[in-house]
């Protein structure tokens, strides 16, 4: 059964394969570069010693010189869009090259047109930009590549007939090659990210675990002591829950899980980060909050959450909490914080000793 993940925006899916792309690019121009010699040799061969060869072979030096800068400048440049311009501008330099060299060669010799072949389908392959740009220099070349070759009227019939299809069929399918590449990209890129997101959540409500709470929450500890500001820890436990999970069923203990998570996070701050602590258990952490800001906090989420009943399979459950805090003191860690939030210690402590009721759903 094929799953659709949710798709990758176009900055993220270039900062994922950012490194990967940098040494893709510069291993393509590396291989250009010696592809300079033979290419220039060829030059020499079928052209006098003249001025004609002297412009040539100077055009030719030139794209080798822009393309050792490349290679230079992709082991320094951070800036992606800069390095895809300047990418960009070294496929147009080679692409022009070439095809001056191949204006210049005699009617009869179609060597060339391999290498034209051989330089749209490395292009399409291997660099890595976007294909909406890429394919304008690309086909531009290919169609003036046919064109020159019906102004030339070179060789016979059959041999400018086989150039004609060739060309096109290679610049076609190196682009529906890299395409499936891109789309194969962003579908795998995507597939980690949503393994990497369950992989951080509660699978019951959704929330982020323990792990992943733990991750965030050593982050904002090291911010909050640099900037010397504070930061504060809620634990929010379900009163009497595993009786009520064993007399009901887990099935019933999952829907109040679910209810109580949404009640939790309807009354915290929207930076706050919730996360399911263990069966019955909750905590959220509170960045920038002062231990009278976690007291305001707390009231407001005990009471969010036990203010009406949770309707379960037509039966209304009315559920207590307890609520604890703890603020940050000098040489806690996030698990030391953690745990004194669950203790009550060094905190704000609210109990709603309520029974848990069952109460028919009105009729």
């Amino acid at each position: 059964m094929q799953t659709n993940y949710k798709d990758v925006s176009e900055e993220n899916y270039r900062s994922q394969y950012t490194k990967q792309d940098r040494a893709q690019v510069r291993r393509v121009v590396r291989i250009m570069l010696w592809a300079f010699l033979p290419l220039a040799l060829v030059d020499v061969l079928f052209h006098e010693f003249a001025l004609p060869l002297a412009l040539l072979l100077l055009i030719r030096l030139a794209a080798f010189a822009y393309s050792l800068w490349l290679v230079r400048l992709y082991a320094t440049e951070e800036n992606v869009p800069k390095l895809d311009r300047y990418a960009m501008y070294w496929i147009v330099v080679v692409l022009s090259t070439q095809f001056i060299s191949n204006a210049c060669l005699p009617r009869d010799y179609l060597g060339h047109y391999m290498v034209d072949a051989w330089l749209v389908l490395m292009a399409f392959i291997s660099l890595p930009l976007a294909l909406n740009v890429l394919r304008i220099p690309l086909y531009l070349f290919t169609a003036a590549s046919c064109l020159l070759l019906l102004y030339k009227q070179s060789g016979t019939f059959s041999q400018a007939a086989s150039v004609l299809l060739i060309l096109p069929a290679v610049a076609i399918t190196g682009h529906a090659i890299a395409a499936y590449v891109h789309r194969y990209r962003r579908k795998l890129l995507s597939a980690e990210q949503e393994l990497e997101r369950q992989a951080n959540i509660d699978p019951v409500t959704g929330v982020a675990n323990w792990k992943e709470f733990m991750r965030i929450s050593d982050g904002e500890l090291q911010r909050h002591l640099r900037l010397g500001k504070q930061l504060s820890m809620l634990v929010l436990d379900l009163d009497d829950f595993k009786h009520l999970n064993d007399l009901h069923g887990p099935q019933v203990g999952d829907v109040i899980l679910v209810e109580v998570s949404r009640r939790v996070k309807r009354a915290m701050r929207s930076y706050d980060c919730i996360a399911r602590y263990s069966g019955e258990e909750f905590c959220v952490l509170l960045p920038e909050a002062s231990a009278e800001d976690a007291t305001k906090i707390a009231d407001r989420t005990r009471a969010t959450v036990v203010a009406m009943p949770i309707s379960v399979s037509g039966t209304e459950m009315k559920v207590s909490a307890s609520v604890r805090t703890a603020t940050l003191r000098e040489g806690d860690t996030a698990l030391s914080l953690l745990r004194r939030a669950g203790e009550g210690s060094g905190g704000h402590q609210q109990e709603m000793q309520q029974d848990v009721n069952l109460m028919p759903m009105p009729v």
